[in-house]
């Protein structure tokens, strides 16, 4: 999963299901994207007409100290109850981590919120996914990213933070 093609196709797969999300309520629709190298943003963003709309971002925010490459060697020893975790400090350091970068000001971060546990905290009645609940994370006011967004894990919903 470290793989660098396969981590390209993880970002193409975010970036879509973002879009589809994005596109019901923006004027200017994404369309089509195109794979940059570093040290830029991740992608370019077009619209329709294949005019150029802004550059991308895309990041995951993962369980603490979840290792990808690990879950696929690890057998599974029967149903176990996730205990509740704190994706505070996820997010924070996903953001302080992507606004220290130089990007131009017409890019976006995309955080697509995949922490395993995500479907036992909302059965709990814990929205993780709210403006309260992001309302406390610091953003740098010396970032470049003209906007923030969040990606669900079921990517059922995206949620704009800045």
């Amino acid at each position: 999963m470290r793989d660098v093609d396969k981590q390209k196709l993880r970002e193409q797969w975010i970036l879509g299901r973002f879009a589809d999300k994005y596109n019901k309520i923006a004027i200017q629709k994404m369309k089509y994207a195109e794979h940059l190298n570093p040290p830029e943003p991740d992608f370019a963003v077009y619209d329709d007409g294949r005019q150029w709309i802004i550059d991308a971002e895309v990041t995951e925010a993962l369980d603490p100290g979840r290792k990808r490459d690990l879950e696929l060697r690890s057998e599974s020893k029967g149903f176990k109850f996730v205990p509740e975790k704190d994706y505070f400090p996820v997010f924070q350091q996903r953001i302080s981590s992507k606004c220290s970068k130089a990007y131009s000001r017409n890019t976006i971060l995309i955080i697509y919120f995949n922490v395993s546990s995500s479907i036992y905290d909302l059965v709990d009645s814990k929205d993780y996914f709210s403006k309260t609940f992001f309302k406390s994370l610091q953003i740098p006011k010396d970032s470049v990213l003209s906007q923030i967004w969040l990606l669900e894990s079921d990517c059922s919903k995206i949620l704009q933070l800045a």
